[in-house]
């Protein structure tokens, strides 16, 4: 057991982007990647500011092997998926859930990545499905857009589907609430199975 803890506690390389010819190591969580900079500079306003502010050599905590870069508040998932999209594209397209979209858009963010930002957001506007939605509310408040947030709520409310209990947690409780006062009472029937029910609905057992 206690051998077991000493390996969980550990940093690992990972195991498809620790790459050798890489030239900058960053540690996410308890995981180390090393890649290649021209990438991230090309991507981000941050890294490239931090990569050409001083010569590599000269810098403290700068990205090397015995001192990687450490990301507080990163999620190892939205560095896999963020060179994922990096390493791949030149091959082939890759296409992400929106859950996957939304831990790049993080990333993406918080890194000043304008470009892969405005793509992730298109494609989540792109689709009109109740779930794609969903995601498009939680991505207006990663960038902060209302206009996101407002288009986001309207194509909800006008779905006429009151968010489940974990949609709910998702889209936190202002923009449920925002939904659920403006559905339409759909004549008495059931918003769910649309079936004639009272307070608790007989048919499909949730509460109206």
């Amino acid at each position: 057991m206690e051998n077991t803890d000493q390996m969980a506690n550990e940093v690992q390389r990972h195991p498809e982007f620790y790459i050798p010819s890489g030239d900058m190591v960053i540690q996410v969580e308890r995981t180390i990647f090393k890649i290649h900079s021209h990438f991230l500079t090309k991507q981000s306003e941050v890294f490239r500011d931090m990569v050409t502010a001083a010569p590599q050599t000269t810098r403290p905590n700068d990205g090397t092997d015995s001192k990687p870069l450490v990301l507080s508040g990163d999620s190892v998932e939205g560095w896999e998926l963020f060179l994922s999209s990096i390493y791949r594209e030149l091959f082939k397209p890759i296409i992400f859930t929106g859950k996957q979209s939304i831990e790049i858009l993080r990333i993406a963010h918080k890194y000043c990545m304008q470009s892969a930002e405005d793509n992730l957001i298109s494609r989540l506007k792109e689709e009109t499905d109740t779930g794609r939605l969903l995601d498009l509310t939680v991505a207006s408040r990663i960038v902060d857009s209302k206009e996101l947030y407002d288009t986001a709520l309207q194509g909800l409310i006008a779905s006429g589907t009151k968010p489940t209990l974990e949609e709910a947690k998702m889209i936190g409780i202002e923009a449920y609430h925002v939904i659920v006062s403006q559905l339409p009472m759909m004549n008495g029937k059931c918003r769910n199975c649309h079936q004639a029910g009272n307070v608790r609905c007989l048919y499909c057992r949730t509460f109206q």
